[in-house]
């Protein structure tokens, strides 16, 4: 067995507020090797990286961001909500989040809204493809991907597929488990097929960290990175 990849979900959300520079500059800190990011157009067509379709929950804006200008959206904050001391955190502009993850950090892009193709060529500009990958829950834009931009990775749910022939045959480059599709025979066909092993989890369950290191997921997307640090590093080390 050896070390997994560590994805930081939406940066490192337990340490800063998710989705800004900050929890980039966190994540990175923490040792992770790639940063997974949500992104969504401005009413102008500027993409964003934001997770929600609407402001309230993590910026002192309202309503939904596709109906707000960027020179608006620039101007909320996005950080005070987390902490007093994130205070003036703004919502990320995508090309600017690439440029400072580009040469320092892996990029997992799931796509809320926007074109596939685009983000595609953001990443390529920065020469950032072979790091990076995308995912979207709207079927029409994974569709949009496979089909527009197939030298940018793929990633799909097993939840959703609910087989790794069915992955294979959607030309996925990685297949992500989760706590209740997490099994070792699964895992194990998934490898034999050439797919890369993903497990999202937002948990902190040792025991669920232990069943990952023990099947061999290859990459871990989750927010409790220290914890599962400690969990990996004692199973892998050998005992004197």
């Amino acid at each position: 067995m050896k070390q997994a990849v560590i994805v930081c979900h939406r940066g490192a959300c337990r340490h800063a507020p998710e989705n800004t520079f900050a929890s980039l500059e966190k994540a990175i800190e923490l040792g992770a090797d790639v940063v997974e990011l949500d992104v969504r157009p401005s009413k102008d067509g500027v993409l964003y990286v934001l997770h929600d379709d609407t402001l309230e929950r993590t910026t002192n804006g309202t309503g939904r961001l596709s109906d707000f200008s960027s020179a608006e959206l620039d101007r909320l904050d996005a950080g005070t909500w987390f902490s007093p001391e994130f205070a003036g955190e703004r919502i990320p502009r995508l090309d600017a989040f690439l440029d400072a993850c580009r040469g320092r950090i892996g990029t997992y892009v799931e796509i809320k809204e926007g074109d596939p193709g685009e983000v595609r060529d953001m990443l390529a500009a920065r020469g950032m493809l072979n790091d990076a990958w995308t995912f979207s829950f709207d079927q029409s834009i994974r569709a949009l991907a496979r089909a527009k931009v197939p030298d940018l990775k793929r990633m799909l749910l097993f939840a959703h597929v609910g087989s790794v022939e069915r992955a294979v045959a959607q030309d996925a480059h990685i297949l992500e488990f989760d706590k209740d599709t997490l099994r070792e025979d699964l895992v194990n066909e998934a490898r034999a097929a050439n797919l890369i092993t993903q497990m999202f989890y937002d948990g902190d369950d040792r025991h669920m960290f232990e069943k990952a290191v023990r099947f061999g997921i290859e990459q871990m997307n989750i927010d409790h990175v220290e914890v599962f640090r400690e969990v990996e590093s004692a199973l892998l080390t050998p005992a004197e």
